[in-house]
């Protein structure tokens, strides 16, 4: 059975769609609490070989290392001291707890290489995508949630899964997954009426949205993004025009200013 690697498990969102698309999951979360709540929920998956969780974070040294939780936004966990300043500056609450770690490519040297990989981990998502130019396989798929504070970051993502071998991209607004539905007859593993959650990773693979670009059409759609955001956002030179810019995008069509996934494919 093929399998997918979720990595960023969280309460297990992605991971139950998943599992009812037919694959295998092997699921990884750095949170303790949160691994004992999806192995209780998850029981009969992980009985019968279903689904597999690994307790860990990712990071460039194994052991045990400090990771900031953050107890009003839990998806915002993170290894990286830059993600955990930026979050008490926006007046979050936090707490740090020790938490065991293995490099990517131990994870990956242990499972296999799956049929795609969802990279959701808050700061340590290059650590993933970098680790898979130590393997002449490599997964058909792969999508990594974008750091929009910083174009350079960005575009290392794209570099990286170009020098991996991929060649087809997608830049996919997570705030329109509510709105989205299962493309039918299935492009990957079985129908699922799925209606996706806030926050939810979305479709993946050839069901992703839109079409595939090249990596310079993906340069640049990255560019318009940017710019976009440097007029309209919070921090915008334009930002008082953000709400007028959002409701206009959303009348007509068009996609508001949020946060955004790469989706790459060999």
């Amino acid at each position: 059975m093929r399998f997918i690697m979720d990595v960023g498990m969280h309460r297990g969102e992605d991971t139950r769609f998943y599992l009812d698309k037919g694959f295998r999951v092997v699921a990884v979360e750095a949170r303790a609490d949160f691994v004992e709540e999806n192995k209780e929920k998850f029981a009969p998956e992980v009985r019968d070989g279903r689904l597999e969780i690994v307790h860990c974070a990712i990071a460039e040294k194994e052991g045990n290392i400090p990771f900031t939780i953050f107890p009003d936004v839990s998806v915002w966990g993170t290894i990286d001291p830059r993600y955990a300043e930026r979050n008490e500056k926006l007046g979050l609450r936090s707490e740090t707890v020790e938490v065991p770690a293995l490099r990517f490519d131990t994870l990956l040297g242990r499972f296999g290489i799956p049929h795609y990989i969802k990279i959701d981990i808050e700061g340590a998502d290059l650590l993933c995508v970098e680790a898979l130019q130590k393997f002449e396989e490599r997964p058909p798929f792969v999508s990594v949630e974008l750091t929009m504070s910083s174009f350079d970051d960005a575009f290392t993502a794209i570099a990286h899964l170009y020098v991996a071998g991929y060649r087809r991209f997608k830049i996919v607004n997570q705030q329109m997954n509510t709105k989205r539905r299962a493309p039918a007859p299935p492009r990957e593993g079985k129908y699922v009426d799925v209606r996706f959650q806030h926050g939810a990773s979305g479709f993946f693979g050839e069901e992703s949205p839109g079409a595939w670009r090249s990596v310079e059409q993906t340069i640049g759609d990255l560019r318009h993004l940017f710019w976009l955001i440097s007029m309209f956002s919070p921090e915008g030179r334009l930002k008082r025009f953000g709400r007028i810019y959002s409701g206009i995008a959303r009348r007509t069509g068009g996609e508001p200013l949020a946060w955004w996934d790469l989706h790459a494919a060999l």
